[in-house]
């Protein structure tokens, strides 16, 4: 009970940060609603899985099916320092697993 509350602060404390840097999108985009296992090949569709893919379906994901998400958003942010706060959450978040 205190890992699920734990993961659903931390995932409470990344959308906050999304909304913070201006990253949060209102609408979901179409990919989402037809998603056939695509490719992530940039900054922004990594962000937009994030948002509408990962984040909402983690806690519901059992402990077989979560996978550390940090190896991915390093290299989407690469060294981009604006994200360190949101790639520092991250972090957080697969210590949690």
């Amino acid at each position: 009970m205190t890992d699920t509350l734990s993961m659903a602060r931390k995932i409470d404390e990344i959308t906050h940060e999304l909304k913070q840097a201006g990253l949060w999108k209102k609408n979901t985009p179409n990919w989402v609603t037809d998603y056939e296992e695509k490719m992530i090949g940039t900054e922004q569709q990594f962000l937009e899985w994030l948002q509408f893919v990962y984040l909402p379906n983690y806690t519901k994901a059992g402990a077989a099916e979560k996978k550390h998400i940090v190896p991915q958003a390093i290299k989407f942010f690469g060294e981009d320092v604006q994200k360190g706060k949101l790639l520092q959450l991250l972090i957080e978040l697969d210590s949690l697993l």
